[in-house]
Parts: structure tokens; sequence; C-alpha cells
């Protein structure tokens, strides 16, 4: 009997302690995804005041870009390639970050912009500094891609400015960047408008190096969106070519001052 009771009793204390340790361990547990939690909640925290400040860099950046002109005869022309990723109201225009994103908002009828590489992760200074390509729905959204102060050039606006460097006794080729390119060619770049051979794109992007393509606003906005191109001709002269093409492209933007 006394054996019984001793067993008896010595299953009650492991049971108990077999019971406490169970405990212990479901109280470890809620103390750790309360942990868990709380760090969730800082590192999401932070990683939203380090975006927060990013956007702020990123509009002061934008700012001061945008701030920059060239006069050419009457015309009063960014000195850069726009690098906006807002509207003029402030709305966000959504970045592409992949070729899917890119034909998704195209096929939505959506603006869109990316960098040539697409991502921030592997953007290099260089590309950065070529300015934003924009889609044709960015372009003619009402809410305004041009910053307070600017609009977008129209083919005709693109013409007088070829037009007032041949009266200056200059060319295209001194407005052409000297540095950047990978087909041989440099311009002079003595008007000081730099402009990059910044490429495209449409589903995959192309002509980083060689080609330099802007978009041209039209009112009413049709179907097919104008553009320009700017090359070098066979004669070693900077050429404008006026364009139309659709949605998919991506292309740079340079405005002038209203």
């Amino acid at each position: 009997m006394k054996s019984i009771l001793f067993f008896a009793f010595m299953l009650s204390v492991n049971l108990n302690y077999a019971q406490s340790k169970k405990e212990q361990i479901a109280n470890l547990s809620l103390r750790l995804d309360s942990m868990l939690v709380i760090l969730s909640s800082e590192r999401i925290a932070h990683e939203k005041e380090i975006k927060e400040a990013n956007e702020k860099i990123n509009a002061l950046e934008e700012r001061i870009r945008t701030n920059k002109s060239i006069q050419v005869g009457p015309q009063n022309w960014m000195a850069e390639n726009l690098s906006v990723s807002t509207f003029r109201n402030g709305d966000l225009i959504p970045q592409a970050q992949s070729d899917e994103e890119w034909q998704e908002a195209g096929f939505n009828k959506q603006a869109a912009w990316c960098y040539y590489n697409l991502s921030i992760d592997n953007l290099n200074i260089e590309v950065k500094n070529y300015g934003k390509l924009y889609n044709s729905y960015a372009l003619n959204d009402p809410r305004g891609l041009a910053p307070e102060g600017w609009r977008l050039p129209t083919e005709g606006d693109w013409g007088t400015l070829e037009n007032h460097l041949f009266l200056a006794e200059k060319s295209l080729i001194d407005a052409f960047s000297s540095e950047g390119w990978t087909n041989g060619n440099a311009g002079t770049n003595t008007t000081g408008l730099n402009f990059q051979p910044a490429g495209w794109r449409d589903v995959g992007c192309g002509g980083l190096g060689e080609d330099m393509c802007f978009w041209a606003y039209q009112s009413p906005v049709a179907e097919s969106t104008p553009y320009v191109s700017l090359f070098f001709d066979e004669n070693y002269a900077g050429t404008l070519v006026n364009h139309t093409t659709s949605w998919i492209m991506g292309f740079n933007v340079r405005c002038i001052r209203e």
C-alpha cells in the first residue's frame, strides 16, 4: 500500500512538473511572439521613417533640378531631363519596376515612369542623372506632368528650338552632350542643354549611349503620341525627326517655362 501511495505521489509530482514545464514553454512562446511583434512594429516604423526621408530628399532634388533653365531665342528650356515622381497636384506617379508592371500600366491606361534599367537597387548614378522615362499616359494625364511654371513642349516647340540654334549659328550638335556616347560620336554642349543619349524603353530598354527620344505634347490627345528623336546623321550633323508612337514606349521629357 505504501508503495502504491509513493508511486501515486511521484506520478503526481512528475505530472505537475511536466505541467509546469509546459506552462513555462507556453509563456515563453507568448513572450517571444510579443517581442517579435514589437520588433516588427519598430522595424516597420523605422522603414517608414527612412522612406519618408528619402521621399523628402527626392522631392528637394526634383525642385532643384527643375529650377535650372537654358535660354534659346524666345524659349526657356529645362536644363535637364524631367525627373519628377509626382504630378503637379502632388499625386504620386507609379514607378514600374519590372517589364510586367510597365506593360500592365499601359494596358490599364495608367501613368507610369521608370529608370532605364527599371530597378533602383542596381541603379547607377549615370542613368539616374539622365532623368526618368515616362509613358504617354503620364504625359497626357490631366493632373499635369510638368511642374508648376513649366509646360510640355509640342513638335512645334522642338522645331523652333532647332531654328533658333541655326539663327545663332549653332546646331543640335551644340546641344548634344559631350559625354556618354558609345557610337563614336559626341556633341559640344556649348548651349548647356546637354541632351544625353539616355535611350528609351518599350517592353525592354535600348539605345543607351546612342539614342535620344523626347515626348512632344499634343492636344487634343490622340491614340498615337508624337515624339522627336535627335541623332547624328552621316555627315556628323545633328538631326531632329518627328514621329508618333503608342503607350508601350517610354521616353524622356524636357519642359519649357510657361
